[in-house]
């Protein structure tokens, strides 16, 4: 699985027509093509941390890795309660996910129960954890909230709110730009490393976690193969150290308030969402052919 937004300006999901964009947004693009892709990385990096200092400050920057590690062992804890049907684990577990990541896991636990299957995770401890990745998002907080589909909005009242911006991705910055009051993303990038404007900050960490995941199927009547007093059958019991990518996005900030009351939810685990979008995505292009 990999990210939906990468260093391209081509990865943004809506981007704008380079003939409306404008002149120095075009140099900056092109002269970032023209980068061999290590150096764009490093430039990116650089670009987006400074951004993401700027809006949430750098204790919380610094702090990111830790946070990843701590919420982490968390999460298993409340999707295992989740699909045992624990209503406070599920309730705690949306405010912990973003509105799209939560239901996504939320149709794939119901699905488990219906087969009555229980997904069982532990963590059993992590290892180094680094960022991966790190995107910034600038503009207006409904732009994104349209286009992640985070707003609790109909897909028609999504779609609307999509056609009123121009979204521009120049180095993993994407900018969004009302139609009816277009602003350029070297001017917006500017703002937001000065900490004058809104920004959306997601990061990719990567854990080296060592965990056991299981499913555990219920039945009514005894069998051979049960492990749980003939109630239950292990079908899946996998426990391994491996890296983990957990996506954590902030709050939107104003640029106002110097980051104060902003918070951490997670966004994606393992790419899952990011790739479906992606899939999507391709698909969307191939049918328009």
């Amino acid at each position: 699985r990999t990210p939906m937004e990468d260093l391209e300006p081509a990865a943004a999901v809506h981007s704008e027509d380079p003939l409306q964009r404008a002149a120095g947004d075009c140099a900056v693009s092109a002269a970032a093509r023209l980068m061999p892709l290590a150096a764009r990385r490093r430039l990116a990096h650089a670009l987006n941390m400074r951004i993401a200092r700027a809006a949430l400050g750098t204790p919380a920057m610094d702090g990111v890795c830790d946070g990843a590690a701590a919420v982490l062992p968390r999460v298993a804890s409340l999707l295992s309660g989740a699909s045992r049907g624990d209503a406070e684990a599920a309730d705690e577990l949306a405010r912990v996910f973003t509105g799209p990541l939560f239901a996504r896991y939320k149709r794939d636990l119901d699905r488990l129960r219906r087969d009555h299957v229980q997904l069982e995770l532990n963590v059993h401890g992590i290892g180094q954890a680094q960022i991966r990745q790190l995107r910034t998002q600038t503009g207006p907080e409904a732009a994104f909230a349209a286009l992640d589909g985070a707003a609790q909005v109909s897909s028609l009242r999504a779609g609307l709110t999509r056609q009123s911006f121009s979204y521009t991705n120049i180095l993993g910055v994407t900018h969004a730009a009302p139609n009816q009051a277009p602003s350029s993303w070297s001017a917006a990038t500017q703002a937001a490393v000065g900490g004058r404007a809104p920004v959306r900050v997601r990061v990719d960490v990567e854990l080296l976690v060592s965990m056991r995941y299981q499913l555990i199927g219920r039945h009514t009547a005894p069998s051979k193969h049960d492990r749980h007093n003939g109630t239950t059958k292990v079908v899946v019991d996998d426990d391994a150290t491996r890296n983990l990518v957990l996506t954590l996005e902030s709050s939107a900030v104003d640029g106002s308030d110097g980051g104060a009351g902003f918070e951490w939810r997670v966004a994606d685990i393992d790419y899952l969402l990011s790739s479906e979008r992606r899939v999507e995505h391709e698909l969307d292009e191939a049918r328009s052919l």
